[in-house]
This record gives C-alpha cells, structure tokens and sequence, in this order.
C-alpha cells in the first residue's frame, strides 16, 4: 500500500492490539454523535502485515464505528517498525492532554528500543518534554529504576522529581522507602527534602537508610492519623536526623515564643538559621479596632523577659 491509499473496511477487519498504541482509547460514546451526524472526517492510519490491517492510530473511530454497525475509512502508510508505529501513533495524537501515567508508559516503551540522545530528541517533544530539560533527565533517571516503582508514580503518590534522589540509593534502600509512598500522597518539595534529608544523613552517619528509619519518629500512619499529618512527622523526623542541632534550636525557639506570645496574633520566627541572632516578627489585621489591639499586644510583649534568649539562640553554636 502507498500514501495517498485509502479505503473502506469494518471495524473487525482491524487489528487494534498493538503495543504502540500508548494513548489510552478515548471512549466511544464521545464520537458517536459526530459519526451519525457528519460520518467520518478523517481516517484511521493503518499499515498492511502478512496479510493483516494493523492499526497505528484511531482506536476511538473504529470503536464507535463498531457500535455503530459502521465501515472505517482506513489511510495506509508504508510498513514501519514497532518504533516508528509508536512515533507515529503519538504523532496522530499531539493534540491530546498528556499526564505523567501516560509519559511513564511512553518512556517505557522506547527506552528499550532507542538510546538516551535519541529518545530525548525524537520522543520528548512529542511528550512535550524539552530534550535537554531537568524534566526530561528525570525522565531518563527514572528509566534506570526497576519497573516496580512505577505504580507509585503513576498513581501520583510520589512525584517525578523525587527520582533525582532515588537514582543515587542502592536497591536495598529504596525498597526500604517505598512503605512510605504507598498509602500517602506527596508533594514535590516533601518527597524531595524527606528522601535528601535522610540520604545526606545516611552518608555522613555511614548507615543505611533501612537503619534510620527504624526510629519510632518513621512508624507507618495510624488510622486516626491524617495523611497529611502523618507526611509532616515523616519530614519533621527527617529533618531532624540531618539537621540535629538546628532542630534542637527551633525546640527551644518554639516554646519560648508560645510564652512570649499566648494570646495574641503576633508571631515570631527567626531569621535564617539562628546565625544573625534577628528574628522577624508580623501578624495581620483587617480594620482599625484590630490594627489598635496588635499595637497593645506588641507594647505588652516587648516587656517579656524572654526575648533576650531568643536573640542569642544559635549565638554559641
């Protein structure tokens, strides 16, 4: 068959089970009226094999055709490869909506058929993935992680990014932190500081990741604990292995300034890292009365006696 070949055949006559065919099938019922009110506009690509119509693109046409009791107007194109149906499938399909579930599977498929430079450059854009982009080198570090840890991924429990941190674990410690992703879901800046947190202080305390997380700080959420609460124990307790001393001062800092002060709006933190001795201290208010009652509060404050602890907090350290 050439390119400008088109013709007639039913939807049985097609075979729609390729590899290639990475986008999910948009559902049928989506094009069935179009199909009984204009037919259809634009035929389906298909190549000619042993004897048999292979599908590339248009999965969706030929489904609601098939309910329709329809023929599909099938364009054949010169036989290519697996690689280039894929290339050719994702081609047809740029204007649909991409989601990491479908990169992921993208990224599978031809990381076993190309090489690194030519998966960025001919499969990336059609990903909307910049070839040379941190996205895409996430993309490529991922590819180097057993397949078992993209369910993770694809469910949307542990962002993309978390990998520039995964790649350098050994396996035994990654196996240790996936428990952690199973049930919860994280955001990029919590997956990405928990799992360098706890890296760093594996490699500066030469023991593995499996050995601090047995701390009590790393059980596994209780069922009257909140999944957003149970992700702030986990990074608090990262946190606190990396940055001992730092961890202490906020401690110390946190309870002098819920005696300095209770009862009011005000709120105190500490600039930086307790290097400077500064603290900055703000609170909001939306009229007059309020504005008058903060300026009270500030003035009686300012008598306490601990503000002097505050400002040399982190001084001898």
């Amino acid at each position: 068959m050439n390119n400008s070949s088109v013709c007639s055949l039913t939807p049985a006559d097609l075979d729609c089970s390729g590899s290639w065919l990475l986008h999910p099938e948009t559902p049928a019922e989506k094009l069935i009226p179009s199909l009984k009110k204009h037919g259809q506009l634009v035929p389906v690509l298909a190549v000619e094999e042993s004897g048999k119509n292979i599908l590339i693109a248009g999965r969706a046409r030929v489904s609601a055709a098939s309910k329709l009791g329809l023929n599909v107007l099938v364009r054949f194109i010169d036989a290519v490869d697996d690689t280039q149906k894929a290339v050719l499938h994702l081609e047809e399909n740029c204007t649909r909506t991409l989601d990491d579930s479908l990169k992921l599977a993208t990224m599978r498929f031809f990381c076993t058929r190309m090489d690194a430079a030519e998966l960025s450059k001919t499969v990336g854009p059609l990903l909307s993935i910049k070839p040379k982009s941190r996205d895409m080198k996430f993309w490529l570090d991922w590819m180097e992680l057993d397949p078992e840890y993209d369910e993770l991924l694809r469910l949307g429990h542990i962002p993309l990014a978390a990998v520039s941190v995964l790649i350098k674990l050994d396996d035994s410690d990654r196996a240790a932190l996936v428990r952690f992703f199973e049930k919860l879901s994280w955001s990029r800046s919590n997956a990405v500081n928990f799992l360098t947190w706890l890296y760093e202080t594996s490699r500066r305390e030469n023991k593995s990741i499996n050995e601090l997380i047995s701390a009590p700080a790393f059980e596994p959420a209780s069922e009257s604990e909140s999944p957003k609460d149970a992700v702030a124990r986990f990074c608090k307790a990262a946190k606190e292995l990396r940055y001992p001393t730092l961890s202490e001062l906020e401690k110390v800092h946190n309870k002098i300034v819920s005696e300095v002060c209770a009862g009011t709006r005000w709120r105190v933190e500490p600039v930086g890292s307790f290097e400077t001795g500064e603290v900055m201290i703000q609170t909001r208010f939306k009229s007059r009365e309020m504005m008058r009652k903060a300026i009270d509060d500030l003035e009686s404050i300012a008598k306490f006696s601990g503000w002097e602890e505050l400002f040399e907090l982190g001084r001898d350290k």
